[in-house]
């Protein structure tokens, strides 16, 4: 197809790794190699379903239950994204205002459209484009659409308290989270925290440690106190942590303060305003980078909050929109209720997902939709996954893990067979996340490992 030949990524993507000798799965061995996976007795309490096919053709190489509703995690986000393209386009913008009733400047207001990119820095040049103004002094500064904060009920309470939700206000700035930067010290000794500038008091409960034990962190926030838990090796380079804040409200306030402040604007009255729109005269304009730069986050590496916002912003732009879309494309029976995957309330089918992948191969979006999938062993969620593997440089597929349900769903390219689509969903309580991303990545293999075999002789 005349499609296809522009979908492909560049050959020189396409790393041959291994000799095509060392690939020994015959197409017409598939179904029975990935049967003999899936009933291995580890997953005698699992939950399989697996679809694939074959991208050119359409044509099914293999069906596990493929119409049955499974939770997906994060594969969910590739159903807000493609939405979201075919909504809006690549070139889309979510622009934060600031407005005054024209001519009488004695209330400004500072109104956001989900834009889940904007920042302090942004906040502060726009603050410093109002004083270039001649505004030196703001009797009263409404700040729109920050209430109600947004919280999906359906979350986990873990979810809450580590730090992996997303809280959605129309207008956020840093993610409506604090960035905090952690420092390992001597063996034994706590890691030094680098706090932000904000209203928190943060306990740090952390250490570091010998290279033989594991690192980890983790955070939970309790009003205005952080704790921070975890360890880190002694000698190994300082992490980024980022603590999504459940009442963000304060937070933003003492930013919107200090940004004009430093601008030199004196506010003498913060105002909380429940709206979308904002004054008659806009004075400043900030927009965000195009849609096709915001969908990076959320595919590579899975982004919670720009999910969050993604489909808050769509629902605000056509309510319904994402499911109407998924209906066009004969897809009927799911059941989504957050735009990143981490509800369990959330329902899709392996058959879904890879009528949603093929829809995005066809469509004008395809060699973006293509490249902002995480690449296996080298990029986003699979960085460090099959790697030195021969689906290392021919996956190109979205992950989603929550405790007891992993799934990956995406592309992948043979090195000798044409390029398939698939959607694996394994699904199975009481089993570590690591044990189930190494079957799933054993499927994938599998495929990656698919050629055509002449039998004729």
């Amino acid at each position: 197809m005349a499609w296809l030949r522009w979908l492909l990524p560049p050959a020189s993507l396409i790393v041959l790794l291994v000799s095509p000798a060392a690939f020994g799965l015959c197409h017409q061995d598939l179904a029975r190699a990935l049967q003999q996976e899936i009933q291995s007795p580890q997953w005698q309490r699992g939950q399989w379903g697996i679809v694939v096919r074959d991208l050119t053709t359409g044509d099914l190489l293999y069906d596990y239950q493929g119409e049955k509703l499974f939770w997906v995690a994060s594969n969910v986000k590739l159903t807000t994204v493609a939405a979201a393209l075919d909504y809006w386009g690549v070139n889309h913008t979510f622009v934060t205002t600031l407005s005054a009733r024209s001519p009488d400047r004695t209330t400004v207001r500072l109104q956001g459209s989900f834009d889940p990119s904007f920042s302090s820095q942004d906040l502060q040049k726009m603050a410093v484009n109002l004083a270039q103004q001649g505004i030196r002094q703001i009797p009263v500064l409404e700040i729109g659409g920050v209430t109600p904060v947004t919280i999906e009920p359906t979350w986990a309470i873990e979810d809450l308290r580590m730090g992996d939700a997303a809280v959605v206000t129309r207008l956020s700035v840093n993610q409506n989270a604090l960035n905090l930067e952690v420092v390992p010290q001597q063996l034994g000794q706590p890691l030094a925290l680098r706090q932000p500038a904000a209203n928190f008091r943060v306990v740090n409960e952390t250490r570091t440690v010998v290279p033989s034990e594991p690192e980890f962190l983790e955070s939970e926030v309790r009003g205005q106190q952080i704790i921070v838990r975890g360890q880190l090796h002694g000698g190994s380079e300082p992490a980024e942590m980022r603590i999504p804040l459940s009442e963000p409200i304060p937070y933003l306030q003492q930013q919107v303060q200090r940004a004009f402040a430093q601008a030199g604007i004196q506010v003498q009255q913060i105002r909380f305003v429940e709206t979308a729109e904002p004054l008659p005269k806009v004075l400043v304009r900030h927009a965000s980078p195009p849609l096709r730069e915001l969908i990076l986050p959320i595919l590579q590496e899975s982004d919670n909050f720009y999910a969050e916002m993604l489909l808050a912003a769509l629902e605000a732009a056509q309510p319904g929109y994402r499911q109407q879309y998924l209906q066009r494309l004969g897809i009927q029976d799911a059941i989504l209720v957050d735009g990143s995957g981490l509800s369990r309330q959330n329902w899709l089918t392996p058959k879904d997902l890879v009528t949603l992948l093929q829809q995005m191969a066809r469509s004008p979006h395809a060699s973006l939709w293509w490249r902002s999938l995480p690449l296996a062993g080298r990029s986003g969620t699979l960085r460090q996954r099959l790697r030195n593997t021969a689906a290392q440089d021919r996956v190109w597929a979205k992950t989603g893990t929550l405790k007891g349900v992993v799934a990956l769903a995406g592309y992948v390219t043979p090195v000798q067979e044409r390029p398939l689509v698939f959607s694996i969903v394994l699904n199975q309580a009481g089993t570590t996340t690591p044990q189930l991303r190494s079957g799933v990545d054993r499927i994938v293999v599998l495929l990656a490992e698919l050629q055509a075999c002449d039998r004729s002789g």
